[in-house]
């Protein structure tokens, strides 16, 4: 991330086009006293009423002239804040884009979201609104003092007492505002996190009667950031009615002064007039400076937190100098591949070889890292040992986008977006597949058929994360994206989980007869891999056995003790047993 600078040089020609706006109508703000103690001395003492209509006349002239520059200023600086938070919010999520999945695994959804909404949006606001205000306060104040002090220099020492007093309430109110903000901030990210994880698994909540628990949890820390803001309205309270009073203060012992000094001849009454409505002027500033101190102080909490945030490294990255495959024939080898994790140790010493075309099945119990291998296939996380090398090249000296891109996964957890059917099946190739394509991908999938019976097909919405939908047409969604995405490299974790006997029959039969890729088929069910060329079994993270269906039947192993338990003839031989009992 840029610093904010860099963001807003961008409109340097507009912040000179708003600060002009507004030094234009702060000016005319100070000429409206000078034709108020005109009125006053000339008008009403003197008698002069001809100069009564052109000096309205001037006083409806300032009004228009003060309307017009004020709207320049506000849009311009308005127009400035948006564009810049859309900028910071743009290269935000873009950095997030980039982040390893290691970044995600540390960081929760809702505080994530709340740097790239909440955080953003405060920043912006001081770039724009909130900061020409602030300038603006301080260029009024200056304006105000030099024109008073040009009236009585004398009666301008009480205003002149008045301002350090304010500053220094302003000082302490924001140095307490400052340590609350971050506290409101973080809490913020927590109270957006629960939210996030309620509503996204409500279906879960429900399931297990847990609404009573989820309403204390969110309200332990909904009464947390309820705390955080009461302490900071408490820090508000304390200090604006000071303000407030020294600002009354300061204008009555101007009246009050001035009056005396009229009477004594020292000035007339019209410029008593004028020195009060600067004086008047000259509380505005001094009463929003808590509010500008407030917004300020919260924009630079937020603008640290963002920085924060974009300011990791991402643990995955290309290589400086990536080597091009000029072809993916689709190539895999593990070399004694190891993988160690904040300490623990996931898989050891995995050797493997997935020639083009071939198709390899993996077993294990859960746990004994089988997703940690496809993980370890896209870069999600590098090696600690070892090497993984696709057509001979070490993974981590290719791109990551050619890398992903000659791979196809289904994930053990299915996601899909609010989207339509066909646009989810586009995912992989969403400007390059025709409708002929992704109907294909769909047959083979074992999908079309439920798809033409949804309400408008494959246009049809479907909800966030596929609600809508049984677990077995996700599945299928995700196996017809995967397909239509037509890499080198299909990968299936655990696939067909949710379907049924007979479909997962027919998509396995699909995925057999599909040529010109190589698979690896992650399962529970030796269904889903007995047909491959070679089966691995994990255990203890390690490969305990490989080999053929049939050559692992007959070491009867666990792969054999596997399918016994799953063909039903290992319950059978226990009957017998019981029975002979």
């Amino acid at each position: 991330m840029k610093p904010l600078v860099y963001y807003m040089k961008r409109y340097w020609h507009l912040y000179l086009l708003g600060f002009l706006g507004m030094i234009i109508s702060v000016g005319l703000d100070m000429m409206a006293p000078q034709i108020t103690r005109r009125i006053i001395d000339e008008v009403i003492l003197e008698g002069k009423t001809r100069l009564l209509l052109s000096l309205v006349l001037g006083l409806l002239g300032i009004g228009a002239g003060r309307a017009v520059f004020q709207y320049i200023k506000e849009f311009t600086y308005d127009y400035i804040g948006v564009s810049v938070g859309r900028d910071i919010r743009k290269d935000l999520f873009g950095i997030l884009q980039k982040m390893s999945v290691d970044f995600f695994d540390r960081h929760n959804t809702g505080e994530v979201m709340t740097r790239a909404k909440d955080d953003v949006d405060k920043v912006w606001m001081v770039t724009g609104f909130v900061g020409i205000l602030a300038v603006e306060a301080a260029v009024h104040t200056v304006m105000v003092l030099f024109f008073m002090v040009r009236l009585n220099p004398l009666l301008t020492l009480i205003p002149l007492v008045a301002l350090p007093l304010i500053g220094l309430c302003a000082v302490r109110m924001e140095k307490g505002l400052g340590k609350v903000y971050d506290k409101i901030s973080e809490e913020t990210a927590s109270l957006n996190t629960v939210a996030q994880e309620n509503l996204a698994g409500v279906r879960t909540v429900k399931a297990f009667a847990r609404e009573p628990y989820e309403i204390q949890k969110f309200g332990r820390h909904n009464r947390r950031f309820y705390e955080l803001n009461m302490k900071q309205a408490r820090i508000l309270a304390d200090h604006q009615p000071v303000v407030s009073f020294l600002g009354k203060s300061m204008l009555l012992g101007v009246v009050v002064a001035g009056g005396f000094q009229v009477m004594a001849g020292g000035m007339t009454l019209g410029d008593l007039g004028a020195f009060a409505e600067y004086a008047n002027n000259v509380i505005w500033p001094m009463e929003i400076l808590g509010w500008l101190s407030n917004d300020i102080a919260s924009a630079f909490a937020s603008w640290r937190k963002i920085r924060r945030i974009s300011q990791e490294k991402p643990e995955i990255e290309n290589p400086a100098h990536p080597v091009v495959l000029p072809e993916v024939k689709g190539e895999i080898r593990f070399e004694h591949v190891g993988f160690q994790r904040d300490g623990h140790e996931i898989l050891k010493d995995i050797n493997l070889v997935l020639k083009p075309g071939q198709t390899l099945g993996i077993m294990g119990m859960t746990g004994s890292g089988k997703t940690t291998l496809v993980n370890l296939l896209q870069r999600f996380y590098d090696v600690t040992e070892g090497r993984i090398l696709l057509d001979g090249v070490d993974i981590r000296d290719l791109s990551l986008s050619q890398l992903r891109a000659s791979e196809a996964v289904v994930m053990q957890e299915v996601f899909l977006f609010s989207d339509t059917v066909s646009e989810n099946v586009r995912t992989g190739r969403k400007e390059e597949l025709t409708m002929e394509t992704v109907e294909w991908a769909a047959r083979k999938a074992g999908a079309h058929r439920f798809i033409t019976g949804l309400s408008q097909q494959y246009d049809t919405m479907i909800g966030e994360r596929g609600v809508g939908l049984s677990g077995g047409q996700k599945q299928r969604i995700s196996i017809a994206r995967a397909i239509a995405k037509g890499t080198p490299l299909l990968i299936l974790d655990d696939a067909t989980s949710a379907l049924d006997m007979e479909t997962e029959g027919l998509v396995q039969n699909n995925l057999k007869e599909t040529r010109g890729c190589s698979k690896i088929i992650i399962g529970h069910r030796i269904s889903a891999v007995r047909h491959a060329d070679e089966i691995l079994v994990l255990r203890d993270h390690q490969v305990a056995e490989r080999g053929t269906h049939e050559e692992l039947l007959r070491r009867k192993g666990e792969y054999y003790r596997t399918w016994q338990v799953q063909s039903g003839q290992l319950s059978e031989r226990r009957e017998e047993e019981e029975a002979c009992r």
